[in-house]
């Protein structure tokens, strides 16, 4: 009986040893994990307000072109310059901004990028081990980790992590990741009067502002590209077959409203309406609608 006690207690105390050691092992190869699927998705972002220029750090959500960045870099910028990893430099376009969050989606002419992934702020817990990718000082491609530190809800109604994470000059708007590789964060600012006292924007917050963005650029931008005669011609062939004589289909351009449609095919805004089961009056350039036969 003595002997199998001894033995369960050396394979216990072989097991404890071994579990404790995992986590040191696994917190180093996540990190060096995350550096390699990711830091091409990393890049500088370079602004330019006059005589004045600044750097920060952005990072790629989308392989088209769309990076996340934060509000404060880019605000007044005369002109937005965005560098990937690969050197390769580009003009940078403001597409949606939220200021109140210091979040700015930028745009680059460029297809085939490495997408970081998103994860869930709202999982994110006090002590948690986070990971961040940027640019301070201009010292490319810098790799840090830290802890969060806590969780702070200000005044406004804003929640920001406070984090353990260095920042310097440079790192504003890089991602801030879990050890799952997942971005939950985008670091922003720094404390002057402490040491380490640093702060990131959940990444739903971002998130909300992609959605945005998604949605215009599916009522605009989608349609406005994608949507081909040949589209039109079977929408409308589709629709005569329903109706059981000829539509008439139309494609809303800028700067049309409900009311001038109406007045431009002598119907009415409710028979626009019905015709097309709208709810309310709102329409998107790209959107195709049917024009009613008769008011």
């Amino acid at each position: 009986m003595k002997s199998k006690t001894k033995i369960f207690l050396i394979l216990f105390f072989i097991s404890f040893f071994f579990v404790k050691n995992i986590p040191a092992l696994t917190l180093d190869e996540n990190i060096e994990e995350i550096f390699s699927n990711y830091a091409r998705s990393i890049v500088l972002v370079g602004v330019s307000r006059g005589h004045d220029s600044e750097m920060g750090s952005g990072f790629v959500v989308d392989e088209d072109g769309l990076i996340l960045t934060n509000f404060h870099l880019i605000h007044q910028a005369s002109k937005i310059y965005v560098k990937l990893k690969s050197n390769k430099t580009y003009v940078a376009q403001v597409v949606e901004a939220d200021p109140k969050n210091d979040i700015a989606l930028l745009k680059i002419r460029h297809a085939g990028l490495r997408a970081v992934r998103l994860g869930n702020s709202r999982h994110v817990n006090v002590g948690q081990r986070v990971v961040t990718i940027g640019h301070p000082l201009g010292l490319e491609n810098t790799v840090s980790d830290g802890l969060i530190s806590a969780i702070r809800q200000l005044d406004n109604g804003i929640t920001l992590f406070q984090i353990s994470v260095p920042l310097s000059p440079g790192s504003s708007g890089g991602p801030l990741f879990d050890l799952h590789g997942k971005v939950v964060g985008m670091t922003t600012s720094s404390f002057d009067g402490g040491q380490n006292l640093n702060f990131a924007v959940p990444i739903d917050y971002a998130k909300s502002l992609l959605r945005q963005f998604e949605d215009k650029a599916i009522k605009r931008h989608f349609y406005k590209k994608k949507l081909t005669k040949d589209y039109i011609r079977d929408k409308s062939h589709r629709l005569a077959m329903k109706e059981g004589g000829k539509a008439v289909v139309y494609v809303i351009q800028p700067n049309d409203t409900l009311f001038s449609i109406a007045r431009r095919f002598h119907t009415t805004v409710e028979a626009l309406q019905n015709t097309n089961n709208l709810s309310d009056t709102r329409i998107y350039e790209g959107q195709v609608i049917q024009i009613p036969s008769s008011p």
